[in-house]
């Protein structure tokens, strides 16, 4: 048996010319090679999905530090009993008065740390009118979003193509075995008669 990696690839994707080689090794071969063909096909198409992915969050990081500014908001009420936020931090609300990017007053309640008092300065994200906004995205969140989507079409693939796979050589194991059988309760009779 050759130990040339090439040949033992060629082998297991039923490349090779094996006379010895039944239907059912060949359709199990035929869905090797497939699978391989999906899992690289998947890789491209996560690829370009990735890095489409990575162009829209920088047009929306662009959008996003246009539209959204940091302002200051001084709070005019103690802070409400904190609760845990999106990213694990303690928060609280309470009421405070901010200055909008166009000059306007502006007042409502704003999330703010629980440590702070009333009179104290809190930063907090509003749009160009002075509404509150979400802080606006950044680069990590970009390249997270675009590595999700780039490694996860082709993981997704990967498994369930591996399943496949696995799935249809269990079937024909116990198909062989079952032929093995059937063959062998044919032969027996004639090789216990020769005395071997």
């Amino acid at each position: 048996m050759s130990q040339n990696p090439f040949a033992r690839s060629a082998r297991w994707l039923g490349l090779d010319r094996n006379p010895l080689r039944r239907r059912c090794d060949r359709v199990e071969a035929v869905i090797r090679l497939a699978a391989v063909l999906g899992v690289v096909a998947a890789l491209v198409f996560g690829v370009m999905l990735g890095m489409r992915e990575y162009g829209d969050g920088l047009r929306t990081e662009a959008q996003q530090a246009h539209a959204r500014h940091q302002v200051a908001a001084t709070l005019t009420g103690e802070v409400t009993t904190p609760r845990l936020s999106v990213a694990g931090a303690a928060v609280g609300h309470a009421q405070a008065i901010w200055v909008a990017p166009d000059g306007t007053a502006r007042a409502g309640v704003i999330e703010a740390p629980p440590s702070r008092h009333a009179g104290e300065t809190v930063h907090i994200w509003t749009d160009d009118a002075g509404v509150i906004a979400p802080r606006p995205q950044d680069r990590e969140t970009t390249v997270v979003a675009a590595l999700t989507v780039g490694t996860g079409v082709p993981l997704g693939a990967a498994a369930i193509l591996a399943l496949l796979v696995t799935c249809t050589r269990l079937v024909n194991q116990r198909r062989a075995r079952r032929v093995w059988e059937a063959q062998w309760t044919v032969v027996e009779p004639m090789w216990r008669i020769n005395g071997r």
